[in-house]
């Protein structure tokens, strides 16, 4: 099969849920026998070292350049066109796949929501409200509404539509007025295990061999949807429960590129700086080790999960989880079986949650187990990746022809 896929980016060491999905996904559909082009809209940042999928043929730039690409992708008639974008497409694109098969993937909440998260701004709530209902332009800023109108278009002109948990289906489905399919991210259990690869870069090596302390790593990047800013407040609160406790917050807020050298200056004027570790960016091949290294996985993001990559993994690593509920993570931690809910609205009860767990030996030996159970049966990669196949078959097939897909493919079905 032929596959062109329109990505913000393929980079995975900045933790950037999307960018690792995409990269994982495509490598994996390349090395099935499918020709997979990837058009990424975000140019590499100064000092960023690109990631190629292998087998995946590449192309990054933007503004006519990328038009330009398209333009001569399309001239191949790929058989689908894989819409993955967390970020604004350009109208000309828009217009130019015009008559292509193409799947629109909800990888967040771009096409609901023009800041990408469903937070309001400046008090950083849950948003109940969709663009273009919503006063978005108060929120985000009418100049990022504008440019982030023909996204929102595209996901309401008739294509298909897949997202990768049952709250963002649902909500999804009622804020576009139309069917979504279901298909939940995998993750490689042989990789992400409690014994990983040793890591390579020195900076992950030196937390791995050091386990003086009880040690929180933070999941996901410190994005404000994932409590980023509220990092601070949580090692204060569970210094005070667990003291001497670490909190390790790894990747990139692509939004405010500094503020882990902001946190670590305001850590140091309290104190804590020496328990408070931050790595900018986290080599692929080094996550599962990282993960490994913690004793507590850590989400207390308010906003509404859309992905639950970062989740996943740290439950196939079976490292025990502390989320707070909203969005996906209900359903990631299956109503509290395969990890702990806990309500982020104050740090202090949530702390109160992490630090149980931390003084639990034998609740965060259970925890991990159940965790890294859940992960294998609702997670593996390979039946992620078939299911996208028998997606992409049914896109390319006319609507309402019969494509013979697996009956297994069925819970993809639009």
């Amino acid at each position: 099969m032929r596959l062109l896929v329109l990505a913000s980016g393929l980079e995975t060491s900045a933790l950037d849920p999307a960018a690792s999905w995409m990269y994982e996904l495509t490598a994996r559909l390349a090395a099935r026998g499918h020709r997979v082009t990837v058009l990424c809209t975000r140019p590499l940042e100064p000092g960023e070292v690109c990631e190629n999928p292998p087998g995946v043929s590449v192309w990054r730039g933007a503004g006519d350049g990328l038009v330009n690409a398209i333009t001569d992708a399309l001239a191949f008639a790929p058989d689908v066109v894989h819409v993955a974008l967390t970020g604004p497409l350009p109208p000309e694109l828009a217009v130019a796949l015009n008559g292509t098969p193409v799947l629109v993937d909800l990888l967040d909440w771009s096409a609901l929501c023009p800041a990408g998260d469903l937070l309001t701004r400046p008090r950083g709530e849950p948003c109940e409200q969709h663009h273009p209902v919503a006063p978005c332009g108060n929120c985000a800023g009418h100049s990022r509404v504008r440019a982030m109108d023909a996204l929102a278009q595209f996901a309401r002109a008739g294509h298909r539509i897949v997202a990768h948990a049952g709250y963002v289906r649902d909500r999804a489905t009622l804020a576009l007025g139309r069917g979504v399919a279901l298909l939940p991210v995998g993750v490689d259990a042989t990789r992400f295990t409690q014994s990983p690869s040793p890591p390579l870069s020195p900076e992950v090596a030196a937390i791995a061999s050091d386990r003086r302390h009880p040690r929180v790593l933070l999941l996901g990047p410190p994005t404000p949807a994932r409590g980023g800013h509220r990092m601070l407040d949580l090692l204060i609160a569970l210094n005070a429960r667990v003291p001497g406790v670490e909190l390790v917050v790894a990747g990139t807020d692509p939004g405010h590129p500094d503020s882990s050298h902001i946190l670590l200056a305001e850590a140091k004027e309290l104190g804590v700086a020496s328990q408070l570790r931050t790595l900018a960016r986290v080599a692929r091949g080094d996550l599962p080790a990282l993960l490994a290294a913690a004793d507590v996985g850590v989400a207390p993001g308010l906003g509404p999960e859309p992905l639950g990559l970062a989740i996943v993994q740290a439950l196939a690593t079976g490292l025990p989880v502390v989320a707070h509920p909203a969005g996906a993570v209900r359903s990631l931690l299956e109503d509290g079986r395969a990890g702990v809910l806990a309500s982020a609205q104050q740090m202090g009860l949530f702390a109160d949650a992490v630090a149980q767990v931390l003084a639990d030996d034998t609740t965060r030996k259970a925890l991990g187990e159940t965790a890294r159970l859940a992960a294998i049966e609702r997670h593996e990669i390979e039946r992620a990746v078939f299911d996208t196949e028998s997606l992409y078959e049914r896109v390319r097939a006319p609507r309402g022809t019969r494509t013979g897909a697996p009956s297994r493919a069925r819970r993809a079905a639009a």
